[in-house]
């Protein structure tokens, strides 16, 4: 059961992602210069948030990046179904490099906080 609490964190921030891909991005941005670094700036905060909770579940590396990455895909598969969003590939790329900001933000200052013996 301890494992599973584990894991709580992370479901519950991907359904708050599933939550707003679900939702139209009308209104973001005054222009489309603005509305493109706002919309992956958020790819890169979430998904790099994603992957710091994916940590604290789970301790490879590899298996938090793929899982993320899955989920990642994933969620653009499913905007491609919601009117007003799309699901891009390049977006699953700009993802990938959150993810890769969070497995470095968790080895490099995270782990020494959360476990001082590191």
């Amino acid at each position: 059961m301890k494992k599973i609490l584990r894991f709580l964190p992370a479901i519950i921030w991907m359904a708050i992602i599933f939550y707003f891909s679900s939702r139209q991005t009308v209104g973001i941005g005054t222009n489309q210069t603005d509305r493109f670094l706002i919309l992956k700036s958020f790819h890169l905060i979430e998904y790099a948030f994603l992957a710091i909770l994916l940590f604290l579940a789970i301790s490879k590396k590899n298996v938090v990046i793929l899982i993320a990455y899955l989920y990642a895909v994933s969620d653009e598969i499913h905007q491609h179904f919601i009117p007003g969003r799309t699901g891009l590939f390049r977006d699953t790329l700009i993802d990938l490099i959150g993810i890769l900001i969070g497995v470095y933000i968790y080895n490099k200052v995270l782990k020494k906080k959360l476990n001082p013996l590191y």
